[in-house]
């Protein structure tokens, strides 16, 4: 960092990140966010179908996407997926298995949520966004994003986002997404719950979502 002529940052976060944990000077960093990848998008509904048929996917469901860790606040995910009311549409876990990621499966069992929360394992880059797109609504509570690019995936594919709101992740989802505490677990279940139940408030925010994902 000393040394650089210039340093790149991803996100206004990582930039100030940057300049607090190194000393260097915010003159010398430039922050230029990610961009998207254009596979990333709305599907036709065929398509989506198609796909839903041949995963065996229920007809709604809330998807996570990311690495099993403890970064990404899943055991709070699944706690917060526990106090929703009866009836709530099942939870799938998309991801490769991290490091600690033991306890995520522990709590599942703990709660009796085995036949509700579902872990799917890694899935090819390329298949993501029909996940995405067959998604009623996408929850990344992550406690912290250099850049966050799950959240704008989903957002570019059509899926409202519930989303922390620190780190740089108010950066990447805007006005678009449902912003919450990652720590509290109330909150996040709240916001879950009023997404999943509110058809309109879900065309609002894939419409904002479609919009916040142009930018990038």
């Amino acid at each position: 960092m000393q040394r650089a002529r210039r340093v790149i940052a991803i996100s206004e976060n990582t930039k100030r990140d940057v300049v607090q944990q190194y000393g260097i000077s915010p003159a010398k960093v430039d922050m230029i966010h990610y961009g998207l990848d254009s596979i990333f998008k709305f599907l036709a509904p065929e398509e989506v179908a198609s796909f839903r048929v041949r995963q065996g996917l229920p007809p709604h469901f809330i998807l996570f996407v990311g690495t099993l860790e403890p970064r990404k606040n899943i055991v709070r995910l699944v706690e917060a997926y526990a106090r929703m009311p009866k009836g709530r549409p099942p939870l799938m876990l998309v991801g490769g298995k991290g490091w600690l990621y033991d306890e995520i499966y522990d709590r599942v069992e703990a709660l009796d949520l085995v036949g509700e929360v579902h872990f799917l394992g890694y899935v090819p880059a390329a298949e993501l966004p029909q996940w995405y797109n067959a998604a009623d609504l996408f929850v990344y509570p992550s406690l912290y994003e250099g850049f966050g690019l799950p959240p704008l995936e989903a957002m570019a594919c059509g899926t409202p986002v519930v989303t922390s709101g620190i780190s740089s992740l108010p950066e990447v989802v805007g006005h678009a997404g449902l912003l919450v505490d990652p720590g509290d677990t109330d909150g996040l279940s709240a916001a879950i719950t009023r997404v999943t139940g509110d058809r309109n408030l879900q065309r609002e925010m894939r419409e904002a979502g479609l919009a916040q994902a142009e930018r990038f």
